[in-house]
Formats: structure tokens, C-alpha cells, sequence
């Protein structure tokens, strides 16, 4: 794992000089390169993207190409831009011209306009990934001078030669880190990027972010590598138009969508039998009688992982007074997606269950984790959507008022 912090640029057989220069002369470097990068006013500029989630053993790789031009004073994403991203099963066009978001497939694109939906314009901006050292403002996520003065980094340079052009080879890494994120639990160990720099003109070939974590009993290491494969400063203002889109996509108006509830207190619970990670099967009405906690979760879900410490706690304490935890993941596969491995590193010995789809849209759940409270008629008393920390003591006051009822 922690080699993956240090040489995850052989993934694009790099080619590494042996001249290795001293930290200062790295920094000096890095600057110079950021200020490269905050003189970009826009252009083009095709890349090869490639991620490893942290959760995931498979790199994901698609190439993106994008014409962008900065605009400081825009406050969703401080450019306009024309994106083309190509998986090995997809393509699909993203375009922001400052009064509207289009995005979507060949054939079906949805447009958001700014007024009147701001907000929900701003919510998608996650969704959204560029090559920063050239469309940001900042140059993210080249260090500033702040972070270049951080005595706890270390920095390497060395001479290279990279896709034929000699450059300069920089890595800095921030080891020992040990912060842990209070909604997700998730604690990183170590950070590491890696720029490959043209010493020509100071332009970022290459970028790599790798960082080290710990989620209960499992290291997991997340990275992204960002090949830049051409850039041209030359800007088409005829891109940031809707005139760049495929032709005959149908393009699907913005409708806010009508607030749905999950099922709530009084409703029966759905009735269902899933498979469980050993291979036998269980239903809810196995268990009536009993208080049932239905945990709804993924394995990719940073909020649904957090929340297990605090169910394998209530488990532990209250199993032997008739609780009952039920995890269902209607999104990964046993097999494929490692289950057994993965609830074997969290210590999970409550039940998870495996389910399609269509059983979480009978619970209306439309948020990962969602908690049901499930009592011994099988009827649904307390739901909780989400989770913090801040929920522990209302989880186990439910549970504790529940269990006292005959």
C-alpha cells in the first residue's frame, strides 16, 4: 500500500533520471510551475484520466477532452467549459456557458438553467472533474507558498525523461498525518503528489494524488493519475454555445423533483427474503417478535461505513435482549465487489443481506445509510436518514424505548 504512494507513476512506465536535487530546489520548481499554470487564461487540452476508489481493487481509466476558458468572477465553477469524457462503454458531454449546465449521453442531455435553479446547479458541481493545474484559478492542486513552507512535507526532485521531453520529476509527501474525518470515521495516514513538469515551459505533464487511509481494520488507498496528452492556449468562444452538442440529442428541461419521504412511523415494513453473505437465505418474517435495526448501505458509502462502529456497539450491547441488525446492500455483489472481505476487515457479525433495487424504492429510501426501526409487529417506529456522530445517542435511546415494549 504505501508503495502505491511512492512509484504510482510506473502505472505509465515512467522513466526516471538517477539526478536527485534537494527540497529547496523542488520548491523553487513547484512555484514556478504554479505560476505557469495561474498565467492560463483558457484553451484546450486532451488528457487520460485514471482513479482507484478506495474501496475498489480496479483502476477506472477514460479520456477527457475539454476547451475551458477562466472566469474569476463566475461563482459555481469559475470558468466556462466544453467537456467530452470517453469510457469504454460511454461518452458523454458536459457544457457550462455561465446562464446554464447541459450534461448527459449522445442521445439524452439534461439542462439546468442558473435562474432559477442556482442551487441545484451548485449541488452538481461535485459530479464535475477538469485537469486543475490549468482551470483553476489557483492552480489546484499545485501547493501554494503556505503549503511549500509546511515543515512536515517532504519534496524530491530528480531529472527525467518523459514522453521524449526531459523534466523535472517532483514528488511531495505529508507522512503520519493520522486526521480523522468526524462524519466518515476515515482516517488518512499519508498523502503523496506527483508532477511531472516540462522544463521547457514549466507545464504539468502528469499528476498523481495518492492518499493512504485507515476505516477500522482495512488500509485502503485511493489515488488519481492525470495524463496531459496536448494543450492549446488558442480559446473557441463557439464552444461555451449549445451549438457544440451532438446532433439530434433530445435535451430534457430541468423539473424540480417532488420531495419523497421515506416509509414512516406506523407503516408496516415491506416483507422480503434476501441472500445472505453465506449463502443461506433469511426473510423479516423470520423475524417477527423481535426489534429489528434495517441498515440500507453500500460498500462505496463514506457515511454508511462510518455508521458501523456505532451499530456493531448497539449489536454487541443489546443482541442478547432481542435486537436484531440487518444490513442491506442493494448495490454491491457478494462475489465481485469482495463482500466477505470487506465485512471481515470491519468485524460485522450482524446479518447483511444482499437485495435488487426495487426493494430500497419500496422502503422510499432515497439516501445512503438510511436506519429503519423496525418493532415486533413489524411495523416501522422511528426512521433515520444519514449519519453523524451527533445520532449515537438518539440510535440508542430508540432501541432502548423499543426493547422495553411487550
Amino acid at each position: 500500500m504505501k508503495n502505491k504512494l511512492i512509484i504510482i507513476a510506473t502505472i505509465l512506465a515512467f522513466a526516471a533520471g538517477a539526478n536527485a536535487q534537494n527540497a529547496d530546489e523542488a520548491k523553487n520548481v513547484l512555484r514556478l510551475c504554479r505560476e505557469k499554470c495561474q498565467s492560463i487564461r483558457g484553451g484546450h487540452y486532451d488528457v487520460e484520466y485514471r482513479i482507484k476508489y478506495m474501496d475498489y481493487n480496479d483502476t477506472i481509466t477514460s479520456n477527457y477532452s475539454c476547451d475551458f476558458i477562466k472566469k474569476p468572477d463566475d461563482e459555481v465553477f469559475g470558468k466556462l467549459f466544453h467537456t467530452i469524457k470517453k469510457t469504454s462503454n460511454r461518452t458523454k458531454y458536459e457544457i457550462y456557458t455561465g446562464d446554464e449546465l447541459v450534461y448527459g449521453s449522445e442521445k439524452e442531455l439534461k439542462r439546468i438553467p442558473c435562474v432559477p435553479y442556482i442551487d441545484e446547479v451548485i449541488a452538481q458541481r461535485h459530479y464535475f472533474n477538469f485537469y486543475k493545474p490549468l482551470t483553476e484559478k489557483e492552480a489546484s492542486p499545485l501547493p501554494s507558498d503556505e503549503v511549500l513552507a509546511d515543515s512536515t512535507i517532504e519534496y524530491t526532485l530528480t531529472d527525467s525523461i518523459f514522453d521524449g521531453k526531459t523534466c523535472y520529476w517532483t514528488t511531495f509527501t505529508r507522512r503520519n498525518v493520522h486526521t480523522t474525518n468526524n462524519t466518515t470515521g476515515i482516517e488518512t495516514l499519508a498523502t503523496s503528489i506527483q508532477v511531472c513538469i516540462d522544463k521547457q515551459n514549466y507545464l504539468p505533464l502528469l499528476l498523481s494524488l495518492a492518499i493512504e487511509m485507515k476505516e477500522m481494520q482495512d488500509t485502503i488507498c485511493q489515488y488519481e493519475i492525470y495524463k496531459l496528452l496536448n494543450f492549446d492556449t488558442t480559446i473557441n468562444e463557439n464552444r461555451f454555445t449549445l451549438e457544440g452538442l451532438p446532433t439530434g440529442a433530445t435535451i430534457e428541461d430541468y423539473v424540480p423533483e417532488k420531495t419523497i419521504k421515506p416509509l414512516g412511523k406506523g407503516k408496516r415494513a415491506p416483507e422480503w427474503t434476501l441472500p445472505t453473505i453465506a449463502g443461506d437465505s433469511i426473510s423479516l418474517t423470520d423475524l417477527k417478535g423481535k426489534i429489528v435495526l434495517i441498515d440500507f448501505f453500500y460498500k462505496k458509502c463514506a457515511p454508511c461505513n462510518a455508521a458501523v462502529p456505532t451499530l456493531l456497539y448497539m449489536y454487541e450491547k443489546y443482541k442478547d435482549q432481542g435486537l436484531v441488525i440487518i444490513g442491506i446492500d442493494p448495490y454491491d455483489d457478494p462475489i465481485k465487489d469482495e463482500m466477505a472481505d470487506f465485512l471481515a476487515k470491519r468485524s460485522i457479525d450482524y446479518t447483511v443481506v444482499f437485495s435488487d433495487r426495487k426493494l430500497p424504492e419500496e422502503y422510499r429510501v432515497t439516501g445512503y445509510p438510511t436506519l429503519f426501526f423496525i418493532n415486533r409487529k413489524g411495523k416501522i417506529e422511528k426512521v433515520h436518514e444519514g449519519f453523524d456522530p451527533s445520532m449515537i445517542e438518539e440510535i440508542e435511546a430508540q432501541i432502548i424505548k423499543m426493547l422495553k415494549k411487550q
